[in-house]
């Protein structure tokens, strides 16, 4: 763990890895709370690796790798340990989950195998199929090989481009069977281990998109708001204009209403079609319209039918011959006196509307 009062003496590299170290310890505690059915699995490596033979040669898909240049970019893999490289055992182990075991595998590493004390690191291996039911310890495979040796192998690899991703034993009764190292050699400070930054970018790129699913969501929540606060603005001018609407509505109907009114008891327009309706030499003498009843007396040739002219327009109803007004005979012609309705007129309103 970290003193606090050795923070403010630390340069930057110091207190990165110091940082790191801290983000590992938290993370790995955090992990170990998790049940261990819901643990992930060990990860499988997968992909191209990089071997290391018996005279220390690394091999790279059946090529020997030389030296590369100081600065050279290198390819991130797993590389396999020389055959006599490290030493394995199997012992019964307590159940535990990967990080405790490991951390268990350190502290009694002496007495698992012939190491002498901080000199060596291990891994461990449950070999949870092999053990039997109901039991607390399971069968365990833990293989060790002195430190420096290990990190003499890292940086062998390192000087021939590879960078480590794993430092793996392989069992020689099945090849399947590997215990990654690579963990254990970093835990002891003896190399610094390049990270690998993909899962950093993927992760930012993961951090961009749900930042710009939010930016998005909150701009259209934004929107959204400033529209209703427009709608609500708008709502006083919105009733005075729909109630305006309304109004002109209503008079424009009135001025319809008024129009037809007016063409239908039109005195000028019904006086050109009696003018027109009366039989030749017919001329009146007297004209009476009241807006629902027509008048008309006055001389006729012999032999003409005023009530027959008149019903022809189709304007004139309860077309009747009146002789209350006698009318005396004169100027060459009939008298006559014809009363009638308008045919289809509008009563006129009271109260002036």
């Amino acid at each position: 763990m970290i003193r606090t009062g050795t923070i403010l003496d630390m340069d930057m590299t110091s207190l990165g890895a110091a940082l790191r170290e801290g983000w590992d310890w938290w993370t790995g505690e955090l992990a170990a709370m998790v049940p261990a059915r819901w643990q992930t699995k060990e990860r499988k490596l997968s992909g191209p690796r990089a071997a290391f033979d018996a005279e220390g040669a690394l091999w790279l898909d059946g090529a020997a790798l030389d030296p590369v240049a100081e600065g050279a970019r290198r390819q991130l893999m797993p590389v396999v340990l020389p055959p006599a490289a490290a030493i394995a055992t199997r012992s019964m182990l307590p159940r535990l989950a990967p990080r405790d075991l490991s951390r268990m595998v350190a502290l009694e590493l002496d007495r698992l195998l012939p190491f002498p004390p901080g000199t060596a690191i291990a891994g461990a291996r449950a070999l949870a199929e092999q053990a039997e039911p109901g039991h607390a310890r399971v069968p365990t495979l833990v293989a060790g090989m002195p430190q420096a040796r290990a990190a003499a192998l890292v940086e062998a690899a390192r000087t021939r481009g590879i960078e480590p991703l794993a430092l793996l034993w392989q069992s020689p009764d099945d090849e399947a069977l590997t215990i990654d190292l690579l963990p254990a050699l970093v835990a002891s400070g003896a190399i610094t281990p390049r990270r690998d930054s993909r899962p950093f970018w993927w992760g930012l790129v993961a951090a961009l998109f749900l930042a710009n699913v939010g930016l998005m969501i909150w701009r259209d929540i934004a929107a959204t708001s400033a529209f209703a606060a427009e709608v609500e603005a708008q709502a006083t001018t919105g009733s005075a204009a729909r109630a305006l609407a309304g109004r002109l509505a209503r008079e424009a109907a009135l001025r319809r209403q008024l129009v037809a009114e007016r063409d239908a008891n039109d005195p000028l327009g019904l006086l050109a079609l009696t003018t027109v309706a009366l039989p030749e030499g017919a001329w009146v003498q007297r004209y009476v319209w009241t807006g629902e009843s027509l008048r008309i007396t006055g001389y006729k040739a012999p032999g003409s039918d005023i009530q027959t002219a008149l019903r022809r327009t189709g304007r004139f109803a309860s077309l009747q011959t009146s002789v209350s007004d006698p009318t005396a005979e004169g100027g060459g012609g009939q008298p006559f006196d014809v009363s009638a309705t308008l045919a289809g007129a509008a009563k006129p309103k009271e109260g002036g509307q």
